[in-house]
Order: structure tokens, then C-alpha cells, then sequence
């Protein structure tokens, strides 16, 4: 790769990556929150899904996606929330169908997971 391209690569990665971090935390802050605030309806709407011990898969997965968000407002392990997100976006995805909010925190899940290098991380 060329010194151009390289640097090219970079200040994409730069102006990119504080984006996919805060829409992330936007999309996972209301239904990590929601999981707690309405727990008898998401145990249900898990249940209904066929998962596995809803009552105590709620709380683990609206626990995940609020502690996922925190790290990604505060730039904070970035890379690993993203991998975190990932599976759990896979699940809903494969149970509750594709919506444009799963998919898309999918995505930026592993383009942010590509792009969380140190010298990107260095001058965001």
C-alpha cells in the first residue's frame, strides 16, 4: 500500500470511527434501557422467540447493551463493546428478523472492530 494510500486510510478511519461509536451507543442506550424499564414484556417477547431462560437472558443482554454503549460514549474499549454487540446482533437478527437498527449495529460493529487500530485510536 503506498504512503497515500495508507494515509488516506487513516483519516477516513479518524473521521469515521467517533461516528460508528456514537450512533452505536445511540441505538443500544434505548433498548438495553427498555429491557429494565419494561423487564415483564421483554421476558415475554423473548419467550415468544423461542430463547432460552428469557427472565434471566433479559437482564444479561440489556446489561450488555448499556455497558457496550457506555464504552462507546466514553472511548473506552471500543473494540471489544463492538465484538460484544456482534453476537447479540446475530441473535436478534436471526430471531426477531433483520431490521435496518440490528443490521446496521451489526455492520458498524465490525467495520468499527476493523477500524479500532492504535493509529486511528491515537487521533480520535
Amino acid at each position: 500500500m503506498s504512503h497515500e494510500t495508507e494515509e488516506t486510510a487513516l483519516a477516513i478511519g479518524q473521521h469515521l470511527r467517533p461516528l460508528l461509536r456514537y450512533g452505536m451507543a445511540g441505538l443500544l442506550l434505548a433498548p438495553g434501557a427498555s429491557k429494565f424499564l419494561t423487564y415483564g414484556t421483554s421476558v415475554r417477547f423473548f419467550g415468544s422467540l423461542g430463547l432460552p431462560a428469557p427472565s434471566i437472558l433479559v437482564p444479561i443482554v440489556g446489561g450488555l447493551e448499556l455497558v457496550a454503549a457506555a464504552l462507546f460514549l466514553l472511548d473506552r474499549f471500543a473494540r471489544i463493546a463492538a465484538l460484544v454487540t456482534v453476537p447479540i446482533m446475530v441473535v436478534a437478527a436471526g430471531t426477531a428478523g433483520p431490521t435496518w437498527q440490528n443490521v446496521g449495529v451489526l455492520t458498524a460493529a465490525l467495520v468499527l472492530t476493523a477500524l479500532d487500530t492504535p493509529e486511528v485510536r491515537r487521533y480520535t
